[in-house]
């Protein structure tokens, strides 16, 4: 945890993952240094989560039928926290809508790019601003922000793993830019896994997974 807040200039754009320790020791040891940003992959890690108080989760998933019935549970049992998720078609983002709306929910979402692991979320390009315009007309989930996950970038060397986590992020600075010229709010940027974590560490106002 040391050796992880002297790697960045904020301790703000920490955003870590619990998906290793899965423990509330380790959630309090982080947020008792300061740490108030989490990753979650699981309802169960939500719940977990929510059960220490934690003040911003991202659940980084797109939860589909009885998840989303759970996740709502889950949101409405710990409402000291706040929590997000994410999205990458516009069918989901409509039946999540749906059901949070019917809860009187809004929550906040984020798309999910495929950055080259091409295990989910969309390819950047136009259909990214597309889903993050038509997420923005519905009720019960807000569109907020990016999130991309480059866990595929591992190369020993890590000159070259800069060289190619870089040219993954191009694309998502660009559809930053894009969205903030048509009108919506800076959005936020998650980005990154622990082999890119200390090239993100050295982007200004990414925050970092």
């Amino acid at each position: 945890i040391h050796r992880m807040v002297s790697m960045i200039d904020d301790i703000s754009r920490l955003r870590p993952h619990i998906k290793t320790h899965k423990t509330a020791e380790g959630i309090k040891l982080m947020m008792d240094r300061g740490i108030s940003k989490f990753k979650c992959a699981t309802i169960a890690e939500a719940t977990l989560l929510g059960s220490c108080n934690a003040p911003d989760v991202v659940l980084a998933y797109q939860p589909h039928g009885p998840k989303v019935e759970r996740f709502i549970k889950v949101i409405q049992a710990f409402p000291k926290t706040k929590y997000a998720c994410l999205t990458d078609n516009q069918d989901s983002a409509e039946k999540m809508s749906e059901d949070f709306a019917a809860n009187n929910l809004s929550v906040p979402v984020y798309i999910d790019l495929n950055v080259g692991m091409n295990r989910t979320g969309i390819v950047p390009g136009d259909a990214v601003i597309e889903l993050y315009q038509f997420c923005h007309t519905l009720k019960g989930i807000k569109p907020v922000g990016l999130h991309a996950y480059d866990g595929h970038q591992r190369n020993p060397d890590i000159a070259l793993r800069t060289i190619d986590c870089d040219k993954g992020f191009e694309p998502v600075l660009h559809l930053q830019k894009r969205l903030t010229e048509i009108g919506f709010p800076m959005p936020v940027i998650i980005a990154g896994g622990s082999p890119t974590f200390p090239i993100h560490a050295k982007r200004p106002l990414v925050e970092c997974s």
